[in-house]
């Protein structure tokens, strides 16, 4: 027996989630301004661009998450994340 598919309910839940990514965003700019922190400001970019994928996957004709720009534009957001851990880290050493 196949799952039954809604495609109402995907999309409730496709901009369900870009709005939560997009208030994340707030949160770490907000933070950001009070520290200067780095690290605060690479969160606020990756929620920013999950956030903003998420949106543009809902305007698509045919959504899909796993399309190789989306993709590769996530991928970008989790390496400068990834970039600013390891800078912090190395930077204290």
């Amino acid at each position: 027996m196949s799952p039954i598919a809604n495609p109402n309910l995907d999309f409730f839940l496709l901009g369900f989630i870009a709005a939560c990514s997009l208030v994340a965003g707030l949160f770490f700019l907000r933070f950001y301004r009070a520290t200067r922190d780095p690290l605060f400001l690479a969160f606020l970019i990756f929620f920013v661009v999950q956030g903003c994928t998420n949106t543009v996957t809902l305007e698509l004709t045919h959504p899909n998450i796993g399309t190789p720009m989306i993709f590769l534009t996530r991928l970008l957001s989790v390496l400068v994340v990834l970039a600013a851990i390891l800078w912090k880290n190395l930077a204290k050493s």
